[in-house]
């Protein structure tokens, strides 16, 4: 599994961070996978605080929820800036998931979330950073990666339905 999850690009699953959203604040993914009734992760990495698309997508996400826990899914957005700006869109949006911020845009980098335009690109959240969603297993006491999405362009992201799509594939492999 760990040459699959290499070939995906992504070096490490599991991460703490500092969380503005639902649930336990720093929250680690090893604990939320640990949680009996959490058969998937959803990892929304967001280009940026000022990014209408994120802002739409966490809003969408949200209006939706209840869906994604019908699947025993949880979903965990992940925000490349400070504390502060992570909880002004709580405050905001009042999400009822985990928004984590990942200020030193670590755990963006350990789960390759893409970026364009060199360097400046990877200084400048705005115009640089693209958006990713990855979709983790979290049966049998274990992380594992099951899918990501890599947008090439901002706009560039699953909808709802298809990251719903992608967790009932994932459910599915097991009864097959």
């Amino acid at each position: 599994m760990d040459r699959e999850r290499k070939s995906l690009g992504v070096s490490d699953l599991d991460f703490e961070l500092p969380n503005a959203g639902a649930g336990p604040d720093p929250l680690a993914l090893s604990a939320l996978a640990d949680d009996s009734g959490t058969d998937a992760l959803v990892l929304f990495f967001q280009r940026d605080y000022y990014c209408r698309k994120s802002r739409q997508q966490v809003q969408a996400v949200a209006d939706r929820y209840g869906e994604f826990r019908d699947r025993d899914a949880t979903v965990v957005s992940v925000l490349p800036e400070s504390e502060e700006k992570a909880e002004k869109w709580q405050k905001k949006y009042h999400l009822p998931f985990p928004l984590v911020a990942d200020e030193d845009k670590q755990v963006a980098e350990q789960y390759g979330q893409p970026t364009r335009l060199g360097k400046l690109g990877e200084r400048l959240d705005l115009v640089g950073r693209l958006p990713e969603v990855a979709v983790l297993d979290a049966r049998h006491g274990e992380l594992r990666l099951f899918a990501v999405h890599r947008g090439d362009s901002p706009g560039d992201r699953p909808s709802v339905d298809d990251v719903l799509a992608m967790i009932d594939r994932m459910l599915a492999d097991e009864r097959d």
